[in-house]
């Protein structure tokens, strides 16, 4: 009877092996949570052996801080075409950039949560983390001061208005993967609750002279004397 044959491990370069457990990490966390993520277990996945992940990540936080920047990379790769199609207008790459960020998180909710996870659940300090959201802060941020260099936004700290178009594009993109604005009796538009509470936002971060120019447009047309 000749003897079964053994499944030999899979021979991973050294970066595919980093990149592979990154994008199984990323599968397996489309169908269960943090907590149940296993770097033993993902190696049986890739079939190597039970040591061979942890020369690339010496502990599951080490390895969500890898999913978290290509998270972020492929959120850069999903927004990037959406502002350059939005025009020179930085209200308009605003909001551009907004409805990208909530149609990226209904669309791939376990990358989006791994993101911005909560502090001790991913490595914090890992380098490329720190360097990918500061990028993305950063995109932001230039943003908003071209705005403000151009007369469309009030003056004040760039940064307390980036962090409030940030919050609150996040609070809503939140509310939506988690499934809390499923309790209505009528389906939710993400893209279009986006675009109404960025736009009810900017709105409100206006220079004043740029919203006096819309206000009497409104007032004519109310003022119409009625025939």
């Amino acid at each position: 009877m000749s003897k079964p044959q053994l499944k030999k491990p899979k021979n991973y370069h050294h970066g595919d092996l980093r990149q592979a457990l990154v994008a199984a990490a990323l599968r397996a966390l489309e169908r269960q949570g943090v907590e149940e993520l296993s770097l033993r277990a993902l190696g049986r996945e890739l079939g190597v052996s039970p040591r061979a992940p942890y020369r690339h990540f010496q502990t599951k936080e080490a390895l969500l801080a890898a999913v978290a920047v290509e998270g972020l990379r492929r959120f850069e790769a999903f927004v990037t075409p959406r502002v350059v199609a939005a025009g020179p207008d930085p209200i308009a790459k605003l909001c551009a950039v907004a409805e990208a960020y909530v149609l990226f998180a209904v669309e791939h909710p376990a990358a989006f949560r791994v993101m911005y996870a909560p502090y001790a659940t991913v490595a914090e300090d890992a380098p490329e983390l720190v360097r990918a959201r500061a990028e993305g802060h950063r995109a932001n941020l230039e943003l908003i001061v071209a705005a403000q260099e151009g007369g469309l936004l009030r003056p004040g700290d760039p940064m307390h208005h980036a962090l409030a178009f940030w919050t609150s594009t996040h609070g809503l993109a939140v509310l939506l993967v988690e499934g809390q604005l499923g309790r209505y009796d009528r389906p939710i538009d993400a893209v279009k609750l986006s675009s109404l509470v960025t736009r009810l936002l900017l709105e409100g971060l206006l220079a004043r002279t740029h919203s006096r120019s819309r206000a009497p447009k409104r007032a004519a047309r109310r003022s119409k004397p009625e025939r």
